[in-house]
């Protein structure tokens, strides 16, 4: 278990260093200044959310294990342990397709996850720009979930394992062909579907919800492409001003009159 963690960890942080060298050697938005400072803001926001996640693994490990012994879940099924385990992942990423749709469709959670939202200079480091009210949010509703499910910690680092680098991918701003794009949203949700997701337009960005699958968007009728996305604003209106885009601002953006 321990060998898991620490690999999916060493993974993100990888591949979320790799994507940032390369998207600032050949970016898709060519406009975009002071990266490292972008970059410094959005990892004090990851940081901050560190302190929520760390006790809440340590937490859900251990929630896990005990309510397993009472409750099996999927195990009831008696499932070969990788069929089983797929279910499970499965399950997993559809609750954070469902997870992100509220985020979007309820005013109150639609307050904390509008910070993700307001980020103009989409990049690799955005995936990890949350307020730490959503991410303690998305803790205390999933661990219920999970316990249903019958899932393991196993399941949990091993998602995370493989949608981590997803969603990176998905945020990232590195230049993609039409078809390459084409090819990769047939199974994830791929750069330009992401970016479409994160247009300052309330009927585009409401649409791409997928984590690490695309099919959900597919099945559940929020897909949306356009073939050019050259006229494409992101982010959030009225939210580009600097004072707007510091730390201690975004952290009381959901506590702001006008929200």
């Amino acid at each position: 278990m321990t060998e898991i963690f620490f690999f999916s960890f060493g993974t993100t942080i990888a591949c979320g260093v790799l994507l940032w060298i390369l998207e600032g050697l050949n970016p898709c938005f060519s406009s975009q200044k002071h990266r490292a400072l972008h970059a410094k803001l959005n990892m004090s926001m990851a940081a901050l959310n560190l302190l929520i996640l760390l006790p809440s693994g340590l937490l859900m490990a251990f929630m896990l294990e005990w309510s397993r012994n009472d409750w099996p879940g999927i195990g009831m099924l008696d499932l070969p342990p990788i069929a089983e385990g797929i279910m499970i992942i499965l399950l997993i990423d559809l609750w954070m397709y469902i997870w992100h749709r509220l985020n979007h469709e309820t005013a109150f959670l639609w307050q904390f996850h509008s910070v993700h939202h307001s980020d103009a200079t989409l990049d690799v480091t955005t995936s990890w720009r949350f307020h730490f009210l959503e991410i303690l949010l998305s803790e205390l509703l999933r661990l219920p979930f999970f316990m249903l499910m019958g899932a393991g910690i196993e399941h949990s680092l091993l998602y995370s394992l493989f949608m981590t680098p997803v969603i990176e991918f998905h945020h990232s701003n590195l230049p993609i062909s039409p078809a390459l794009d084409r090819l990769a949203r047939l199974i994830v949700p791929s750069p330009m579907m992401h970016r479409l997701h994160h247009s300052r337009l309330r009927s585009e960005h409401n649409s791409n919800y997928g984590s690490m699958l695309s099919l959900w968007d597919r099945l559940f009728g929020s897909f949306l492409m356009r073939d050019n996305l050259d006229d494409l604003h992101l982010g959030l209106d009225h939210e580009c001003d600097a004072d707007k885009q510091r730390l201690f601002a975004l952290l009381q953006r959901p506590f702001r009159p006008e929200h």
